[in-house]
């Protein structure tokens, strides 16, 4: 489906179905003539796939008056670039109109260490689309794992043109650690758009990599911007939380307040825990870093609840690192959830405690866990070298990064 209005901050419409456009990745493209189509992933040939991942690129004229998809869908590209070499998931299709060409641009070899961005163009936007005989456009597959600060997965791109008239591409990729693993996800990278002399824009060939920093004249960076190394204090005294914090799936706004104790988060010690496809109480914000520093100060006083810092890569991979009660006294334990549960450590504290600093500290490859009675000071190790690479994408799967928050549950 897609909405529109006339005004981005205003009013949007209710979702305009288009069950006609199947696959993934659909993208709007509106020609100078007035006429309008949308490109998109879909399955191989009469749905008979000849190996895993095989896919097609499809278009289909777009009728902007009545808001449909009118005239036959058709392949653009089947397989992808060297169909010979059974290249998988082409995908992430874009069209542009430039210099009085069509060009189509799409990933290909999937969103991992093969990932890709590959090109093509034509005289019309319904093809026959040629590719370029130099792709892919961008990649950083084929580059030494050894190399300092890599950037791998580099694909999924897009291309917009500045007011000035230079280009420029925003594309997906990864920062590993030691070229191990990665817990943040996907990422979105910029880098500035090439020419080449038979007239296709790329942004690599060669060995060419990724630059981690970018300089351009003119910009400057807004100082609400995290980058590079931070510190952020969150005293929660706001009517609102900021746009760093997220819950999951839902605004989960009948879980926390910010008004019944000034000053703090207060959460619902919730009947749904974080390992359920549900909506926990759960206030966390992505992690920006393989090494970071993050610590609370929490007030809880539990009979059967429990609360804390919660890691959270999926429902099957997460660290609980959290208070409970356990006969008179209190608990502070770290518990690994998944597949398979462990609790990895637990300290017995004063039931009468009700103040508890907590602390994790990220290696990047591993985590440290501290508690304190005593403020910001006097710490307790909890538990150390524990396991980072477990929330990670080459353990779990997936395609988003891991985040770190505050959490209660009675679950």
């Amino acid at each position: 489906f897609f909405v529109k209005t006339q005004d981005p901050f205003g009013e949007w419409s209710d979702p305009i179905m288009l069950p006609e456009v199947g696959g993934i990745d659909p993208s709007f493209f509106f020609d100078e003539d007035g006429k309008a189509y949308i490109v998109n992933n879909d399955d191989a040939p009469d749905y008979k796939p000849e190996y895993s991942g095989h896919r097609t690129i499809r278009i289909q004229e777009f009728d902007v008056k009545s808001d449909k998809t009118i005239g036959p869908r058709k392949i653009l590209v089947n397989k992808g670039v060297h169909p010979e070499e059974k290249p998988i998931w082409i995908e992430g299709p874009h069209m542009y109109k430039i210099n009085g060409k069509y060009f189509l641009m799409d990933a290909e070899g999937g969103t991992s260490t093969w990932h890709s961005e590959v090109i093509f163009r034509s005289d019309s936007p319904m093809g026959t689309f040629t590719p370029w005989t130099k792709n892919p456009i961008l990649t950083q597959r084929h580059l030494s794992a050894e190399r300092p600060n890599p950037i791998t997965c580099a694909g999924h791109a897009d291309l917009i043109q500045t007011k000035e008239g230079d280009w420029w591409a925003v594309f997906l990729a990864c920062r590993p650690i030691n070229n191990k693993f990665e817990n943040l996800g996907r990422e979105t990278f910029l880098m500035p758009v090439r020419w080449s002399e038979d007239g296709f824009p790329y942004m690599t060939q060669g060995n060419e990599t990724v630059p981690l920093i970018l300089k351009r004249t003119g910009v400057k960076r807004d100082a609400s911007v995290t980058f590079g190394n931070f510190e952020e204090i969150e005293d929660f005294d706001n009517a609102s939380l900021g746009m760093q914090w997220i819950t999951l799936r839902a605004p989960a706004t009948e879980l926390y307040s910010l008004s019944d104790t000034p000053g703090f988060l207060t959460l619902k010690c919730a009947d749904v825990s974080a390992a359920e496809k549900d909506t926990p109480a759960f206030v966390c914000r992505r992690m920006q870093h393989h090494k970071f520093e993050s610590t609370t100060r929490m007030l809880f006083n539990p009979s059967n609840e429990k609360a804390g810092m919660l890691l959270f890569k999926d429902e099957k991979h997460q660290y609980l690192f959290a208070v409970n009660r356990q006969g008179e006294n209190k608990s502070v334990f770290l518990k690994r959830i998944g597949e398979s549960e462990q609790i990895l450590a637990s300290d017995t504290i004063s039931g009468n405690t009700k103040e508890i600093y907590l602390k994790v500290i990220s290696q990047g490859t591993h985590y440290d866990f501290y508690y304190s009675l005593k403020g910001e000071k006097d710490w307790t190790l909890l538990c150390k070298d524990v396991d980072a690479s477990y929330l990670s994408t080459t353990t779990a799967g997936g395609f988003t990064g891991s985040v770190i928050g505050l959490y209660a549950t009675c679950k």
